[in-house]
């Protein structure tokens, strides 16, 4: 489990304010996606080459990676929208002791409509392709 450290909450559509619901949401969301154990979307991976991306689809078998990327925080899950890298096979995962500070967003008050975004900023466990 990562998270007794603050999460930080912050504004990403005027004139939405982050408020203490929105902090509920935000805990009890990162509380459910901590419980899963495998590499989750939106945590990061050093690739072979050196490069940090976060992952941004899970197959199963393998996750894909991305550089950059919208991560929406849902109940114990992410979805990201952006591009997608080449699939890297479980077996090529492996967990390090890092952790990295992750930006995800979710609907303010949990009410769906647009320009309704809340930012998070939470840790994320960091990986390293073998």
């Amino acid at each position: 489990m990562l998270r007794p450290i603050t999460v930080e909450l912050y504004q990403i559509n005027y004139p939405v304010q982050p408020d203490d619901r929105d902090m509920v949401i935000a805990k009890e969301r990162l509380n459910r996606l901590d419980a899963e154990m495998r590499p989750r979307v939106g945590d990061y991976i050093y690739m072979k080459n050196g490069n940090l991306e976060r992952f941004s689809y899970d197959w199963n078998n393998g996750l894909q990676t991305c550089i950059n990327g919208s991560f929406y925080l849902g109940y114990g899950y992410v979805s990201m929208s952006g591009s997608l890298n080449g699939l890297i096979p479980n077996d090529r995962i492996k967990l390090t002791s890092e952790q990295k500070i992750g930006s995800f967003w979710f609907f303010h008050n949990d009410c769906a409509c647009a320009h309704h975004g809340v930012g998070v900023k939470a840790l994320c466990r960091v990986y390293q392709e073998t």
